[in-house]
């Protein structure tokens, strides 16, 4: 793999790892994720269905797909701002 690549990995792993340490220290930590996933893909659905309107589409792929799932509503309000950018 490339170095630029390792980087990437290495980034998309920390937030993983972060976000695991967060639902683990709720009190129910399967519901908390599962609602911080669906609350981020009817986010990225929401923003792909009507952000057109205030002209920041999110389009659908694999990087915002995992973005939301992975952040939640936090990031996918991130690709917004930069994709107003």
């Amino acid at each position: 793999m490339w170095k630029t690549e390792w980087i990437f990995c290495g980034i998309w792993l920390l937030a993983a790892l972060w976000m695991l340490r967060c639902y683990l220290n709720r009190k129910h930590p399967l519901r908390s994720a599962l609602f911080g996933m669906l609350s981020g893909a009817a986010a990225l659905a929401a923003m792909h269905l009507y952000g057109g309107r205030i002209g920041a589409e999110l389009p659908l792929n694999c990087f915002t797909a995992g973005v939301s799932l992975l952040l939640g509503v936090p990031g996918v309000t991130l690709l917004t701002v930069l994709l107003l950018l």
